[in-house]
């Protein structure tokens, strides 16, 4: 049970590092957290995407996704009946969403209106990033486990176990330990048409692949986090060689134990095949970034910027490579964000305190850090409202556990129940 004075205790210390900093650059009022909306649930928590026309929040929130008005600041519906949520993506008609199911592996289409689950599409292993790419119409589903991985069961039931009608929400499980950047890992591509709602293949895929984004203008970007890298893709090309590699008929046994058919494999960087030419290439990082974990497009101005671990911000020229800048950010980054509208980059560091790094990209292709907001702990990822001009974080609040029979060694920090909650930061 968490003790109400041990709770007051962090809060009180969490104080100070709540006040304001002074804006630079920025006018009117600098970003503060303008709202704050519990909406519960419970597990940990992945990427957020924002539905700007129907002013809807997506979260991969456990089993669940949970889909917040953003506009009355209160949960809307929930997909539920998910073994392990970890991203959603938005078709550009409005019609579906999809979602990556990581442990089943799979990825679970979704009615926009009804939020009702109405086909899944399997994968490969542990998919995680999702990109939908409106000029070809493909989902593009990111997959990436180490080697020395126990290979997920994709027979393994995806919906939990009922709850109990008096406890509805229950405390977050504890993330697990993120893996060594340094392990080898398998990744790869599943290919999906969207709107026929089925896998094309897989793409192998070098390194331990993270986050990705797009361009709008056919280009996808996904980060290489153990090789400091981002590779590049042509979308129309992948879906050229799709077409050449039409599904085979169907086989005796259920999709869910074959999975899609290999496309490609490019999974050794070294020296990629010929296929790989004018598909696939990869961009580094250079010395200034290690993990690149955020990733957000300038498709505009064809610019990529890359959140890393070590407290950096990369960008990238992103059909060259070069390298333009490097600034600092804060610890714990898990997502960045770009706001076309008035040339702004966020980064959302859920490390220490938590804080949103502010970074304006000027006409003369500048950057500079004109703001580092004090935010939450454990805030690490985000989704940017470019017409509004707001900023969405998540994050829980986190107590301490106090055994009256142990000594000061026995304390352990745990969610406090119902805390999950909406940042909503403007200014």
């Amino acid at each position: 049970m968490l003790k109400p004075l041990a709770f007051f205790l962090l809060a009180c210390a969490a104080l100070p590092a709540q006040q304001i900093p002074a804006a630079t650059e920025l006018s009117g009022r600098p970003f503060s957290i303008q709202q704050t909306w519990n909406i519960g649930g419970e597990g940990n928590w992945d990427y957020l995407t924002l539905d700007t026309s129907a002013h809807r929040l997506y979260i991969a929130h456990g089993h669940a996704v949970q889909v917040v008005d953003v506009d009355a600041g209160a949960v809307a519906g929930e997909i539920g009946g998910l073994g392990d949520a970890h991203a959603i993506a938005l078709d550009d008609r409005g019609d579906f969403g999809y979602i990556s199911d990581g442990v089943a592996n799979m990825v679970r289409v979704f009615d926009r209106r009804t939020l009702r689950v109405v086909a899944s599409i399997p994968t490969g292993p542990l998919p995680r990033a999702l990109v939908f790419d409106p000029q070809t119409g493909l989902l593009f589903a990111v997959c990436s486990t180490p080697v020395n991985a126990a290979p997920a069961n994709p027979k393994s039931p995806a919906r939990p176990q009922p709850r109990p009608a008096a406890s509805p929400v229950r405390a977050p499980a504890r993330a697990p330990a993120r893996p060594s950047a340094e392990e080898d890992y398998r990744s790869s591509i599943t290919v999906i048409d969207a709107e026929k709602q089925q896998a094309l293949g897989d793409i192998l895929m070098p390194g331990r692949l993270g986050f990705a984004a797009t361009d709008l203008n056919g280009q996808l970007f996904i980060n290489v986090l153990n090789r400091n890298q981002i590779a590049r893709l042509d979308a129309a090309a992948i879906a050229a060689l799709a077409r050449a590699h039409a599904p085979s008929p169907p086989t005796a046994k259920p999709a869910e134990e074959t999975g899609p058919a290999p496309l490609a494999d490019w999974s050794n960087d070294r020296r990629l095949p010929a296929s790989a030419a004018g598909r696939l290439t990869l961009l580094s990082l250079g010395a200034d970034c290690r993990e690149p974990h955020g990733l957000a497009v300038d498709g505009v101005h064809q610019r990529l910027f890359a959140a890393c671990a070590n407290m950096k911000l990369v960008v990238l020229n992103a059909s060259t490579g070069d390298q333009l800048a490097a600034l600092p950010i804060g610890p714990g980054v898990e997502a960045v964000g770009y706001d076309p509208s008035r040339n702004l980059i966020f980064t959302a560091n859920g490390g220490a305190q938590g804080s949103l790094t502010v970074i304006r990209q000027h006409v003369t292709d500048t950057y500079a850090e004109i703001q580092n907001l004090p935010t939450r702990q454990r805030a690490r990822t985000l989704a940017v409202d470019p017409v509004a001009g707001r900023v969405y974080l998540i994050t829980d609040v986190v107590g301490v556990k106090i055994d009256p029979q142990g000594g000061i060694g026995t304390l352990e920090t745990a969610p406090l129940k119902g805390s999950f909650q909406v940042l909503a930061i403007g200014n």
